[in-house]
């Protein structure tokens, strides 16, 4: 039965935690978003870090006016889906849809929680949208954002 208690995932923005980036990792923050068209997406405003298994889990970004009645605000995107350019700083994401930005939970410092995790890994797990996998299974929690920059 459901208590009613909210848990909250322990998960904290890399630029108010005590990890450093070590030599070799890019400080992002700051940098633009865009996807794999170059259309601009929006701009890194911080990472989220797990401390308990020292590890960057999500890219917080701040979502630009991409019209179409997508409201201005922080997603988390799962940091396995992001890649650096090559040739410039910035951020590229794969194509997603302008519905599944405007579907994605609101990020909310300090209130990330399983169910948030959970709705981010239904918006934009879709095989057609992002051809990542072949189906979306349920998820293995202890190894859904074992990636690092």
């Amino acid at each position: 039965m459901d208590s009613g208690t909210i848990v909250y995932s322990n998960l904290e923005e890399l630029s108010k935690s005590i990890y450093q980036l070590t030599d070799g990792e890019a400080d992002i923050k700051g940098w633009p978003v865009r996807n794999e068209a170059g259309d601009a997406v929006g701009n890194v405003r911080d990472l989220l870090f797990d401390p308990e298994q020292n590890a960057v889990r999500y890219v917080i970004v701040e979502l630009a006016d991409m019209g179409e009645d997508l409201e201005e605000k922080a997603v988390l995107i799962p940091i396995a889906l992001a890649n650096l350019a090559e040739d410039k700083k910035e951020v590229v994401l794969p194509d997603i849809h302008h519905d599944q930005f405007r579907a994605m939970p609101r990020y909310i410092i300090g209130e990330v929680t399983p169910q948030i995790e959970d709705e981010i890994r239904r918006v934009i797990g879709s095989p057609a949208a992002l051809r990542i996998e072949d189906e979306i299974v349920e998820i293995d929690r202890a190894n859904f954002n074992r990636h690092q920059l």
